[in-house]
């Protein structure tokens, strides 16, 4: 996350340091800014694969599927917010959300176990 955070910090502020930059290089940027989290999304499934209990992996794997159901509602609502013009623009940061909502459905998930 300290490698995101720092991609991040640095293309922003080369790309909107005032200077004229190509479409090409504005691709690049917000690809190579997407690896670190595309990274934490392998190391999730990475965990799949290896974890060796059965019942740790049932945690997880409701872990991950609530977090991915509290993500697509608040997608769901946000949009059809967008689609009635209650708000102008939708989450763009749907990656982060995720992995919040990952955090936030692990304790749901071990409390009801």
């Amino acid at each position: 996350m300290t490698a995101y955070l720092l991609i991040l910090i640095g293309g922003l502020t080369f790309a909107r340091g005032g200077a004229e930059h190509g479409q090409a290089t504005l691709i690049g940027l917000a690809v190579i800014s997407a690896f670190p989290i595309i990274g934490v999304f392998w190391t999730i499934f990475r965990l799949f694969v290896e974890i060796d209990d059965e019942y740790q992996r049932l945690l997880l794997a409701k872990q991950t599927l609530l977090a991915t159901g509290i993500t697509l509602t608040i997608v769901t609502v946000w949009q059809f917010l967008n689609v009635y013009d209650v708000v102008a623009t939708g989450p763009q940061w749907m990656g982060v959300i995720w992995l919040a909502m990952l955090g936030i459905a692990a304790p749901i998930v071990r409390w009801k176990a």
